[in-house]
C-alpha cells in the first residue's frame, strides 16, 4: 500500500533521491521526532551537524503526515496526503517554509525535496506496486508495451511517470542504464542491435520518439548540426528497425516542434505550409520530420510541441533567475508571440496518440493520423509572458532587454536568443476539432497552477 511506503521515514530515500538518510526516533504518531539529511554532500554533512530533530506535527492513517523541520527564526513543512479519486490515489507533496531566511532555505533545503516530483511518484508506485516477473514485460498491466525513446530525458520522465503510475507497462530506450523506476533498453540510437530484436519480438506495441539535444544552446552552425544529428539519426534508426518487426507499431507518437514555422506573427495551424527555405532551428525540425517518412505503424501522429509549461522546465530557470534581479522586463520588442503547452495538457495529448484514456476521469480521444499542433489556444506576446514569470517571482517591475543586449548576454548563458526573439503563434486545430479539451488554456491559470 502506498501508505505504508510514505508513513516509513526509513524508505524516504528510496523514493526521494533528495534525501541520503531518514528516520523516526519511536512510533509514528503527533509529537514524535527524527532526523533526515540531504544527498547533497555538502549540505548533508552541514545538515547532520546543525539541524535539530524534525517534529511529527500531524498524522491521519492512510491520508496524511506532515513533518516540522525548525530552521533559523522559523521553520519548513513537509506535507503528504493521499485521496482517492476516480479508482487511484492521488498523492500531493507539500513544502513550505515561513521565517526571514525562507527564500534562502527554499532553494537550498526546499526546491530540492520536490524537484523532479514525477519520477517521485514513479519510484513510489514500484515500491508500493513491484513490476510483476514476465519473460518480456508486465503481461499483468493492461495494453501493449509503451516504448519511450529518449525516456530518461525531461519529457520522457514526466511521461513515463505519468504512464506508470497509471498501471502501464512501459520501457525506455536510453544509451546507458541510469537508476530508474523504469525499465530500460539500451540503444545507441543509429544502427539495428538487441533492442531492436526486443522490440520486434513484442506482441503489441506503443512507440513515443522524444530523442533530441535540448534546443536551448547557442545557435551556431556546430549547434544545429548536433541538434539535427540528435533527432534525425535516432528517428531513421528507428523507421528502419520497425520495418523489420513481425508487426507494425499500433500507434506511434513522434515528437516534433513548431518551431516548424518560422519567425511569424500570423497564427499557424497544421493546414499552414511550414517554410521551405528557413534555415536555423526550421531546418532542423523540418529534417527531423522528413526522417519519420516511411515508419511501420498502424496509426501515427506528428506532435509538434511548443514551449512546455512545468515547474522543471528550463525555461522558467531562464525567465526567473533574471527576473528575481529586476531584469524581468519583456524581451526584445515585447510583441512576438509565445506559443505554449502545460505539461498536464501535452501529456493528455500524447495519451490521445497512443489511444490511452486522456486521464483515469477521462475515455479515450481519437487523434487522426498526420500532424497535431500540441500547443495552448491562446498563445501570447511575451510581454504578457513576462508580467506572469514577475507576479510568480514576486517583483512587480523589471528591466527590459533589448534585442542587441539579449543577443549579446546569449553567449554568455549558453542559450539560443531566437527561442525569445522569434515570434511562433501556433494553435491547435486538430485538437479542438478532435474535441480536446484543455485544462489549462489561458496562461493564467497555467501560472496559478505553477505558483500553487
Amino acid at each position: 500500500m502506498l501508505w505504508d511506503v510514505v508513513s516509513d521515514l526509513r524508505r524516504w530515500p528510496d523514493w526521494n533521491p533528495a534525501v541520503a538518510e531518514a528516520d523516526l526516533d519511536g512510533p509514528l504518531a503527533e509529537g514524535a521526532t527524527g532526523h533526515y539529511a540531504p544527498s547533497r554532500r555538502m549540505l548533508g554533512a552541514l545538515h547532520r551537524r546543525t539541524a535539530p530533530a524534525f517534529t511529527v506535527t500531524h498524522v491521519e492513517p492512510g491520508r496524511s503526515l506532515v513533518l516540522r523541520q525548525p530552521q533559523p527564526g522559523g521553520g519548513q513543512d513537509i506535507v503528504w496526503s493521499l485521496e482517492e479519486r476516480d479508482g487511484g490515489t492521488v498523492f500531493t507533496q507539500r513544502v513550505s517554509l515561513d521565517g526571514p531566511l525562507e527564500q534562502q532555505f527554499g532553494l537550498t533545503a526546499g526546491e530540492p525535496l520536490v524537484r523532479g516530483f514525477a519520477a517521485q511518484c514513479a519510484r513510489l508506485y514500484r515500491l508500493a506496486v513491484p513490476a510483476r516477473p514476465g519473460p518480456s514485460h508486465d503481461a499483468a498491466r493492461p495494453g501493449p508495451l509503451t516504448v519511450v525513446a529518449g525516456g530518461n530525458g525531461y519529457l520522457g520522465t514526466l511521461l513515463a511517470s505519468d504512464l506508470v503510475c497509471s498501471g502501464y507497462d512501459v520501457a525506455l530506450l536510453t544509451h546507458s542504464f541510469r537508476p530508474s523506476p523504469f525499465r530500460q533498453i539500451v540503444w545507441d540510437g543509429k544502427s539495428a542491435g538487441d533492442w531492436s530484436t526486443q522490440l520486434g519480438a513484442e506482441e503489441r506495441l506503443n512507440l513515443v520518439n522524444l530523442v533530441g539535444l535540448s534546443l536551448d544552446r547557442p545557435g551556431t552552425p556546430e549547434n544545429l548540426e548536433k541538434l539535427r544529428a540528435s533527432r534525425v539519426e535516432p528517428t531513421r534508426a528507428l523507421v528502419e528497425a520497425s520495418r523489420t518487426w513481425n508487426r507494425a507499431v499500433e500507434r506511434w507518437v513522434q515528437q516534433s516542434a513548431v518551431g516548424i514555422y518560422g519567425d511569424s506573427p500570423e497564427p499557424m495551424d497544421e493546414s499552414s505550409p511550414p517554410p521551405s527555405n528557413v534555415p536555423g532551428l526550421a531546418a532542423v525540425v523540418r529534417e527531423w520530420e522528413d526522417a519519420f517518412d516511411g515508419a511501420a505503424a498502424s496509426n501515427s501522429i506528428v506532435l509538434r510541441t511548443a514551449v512546455i509549461i512545468e515547474r522543471d522546465a528550463a525555461i522558467l530557470s531562464r525567465l526567473t533567475t533574471p527576473a528575481r534581479l529586476g531584469a524581468g522586463g519583456h524581451l526584445g520588442t515585447g510583441s512576438q508571440w509565445f506559443s505554449w503547452i502545460h505539461i498536464t495538457d501535452w501529456l493528455r495529448a500524447v495519451r490521445a496518440g497512443l489511444g490511452l484514456p486522456l486521464s483515469a476521469a477521462e475515455g479515450t480521444l481519437e487523434l487522426p493520423n498526420g500532424v497535431v499542433n500540441a500547443t495552448s489556444p491562446h498563445p501570447v506576446q511575451n510581454r504578457e509572458l513576462m508580467a506572469h514569470i514577475r507576479e510568480l517571482v514576486g517583483i512587480p517591475v523589471g528591466i527590459p532587454a533589448p534585442a542587441p543586449l539579449l543577443r549579446a548576454a546569449a553567449g554568455v548563458l549558453r542559450t539560443n536568443p531566437a527561442l525569445a526573439l522569434e515570434s511562433i503563434r501556433a494553435l491547435p486545430g486538430v485538437l479542438k476539432s478532435a474535441g480536446f479539451e484543455f485544462r489549462y488554456p489561458q496562461l493564467t491559470a497555467a501560472f496559478r497552477e505553477l505558483a500553487a
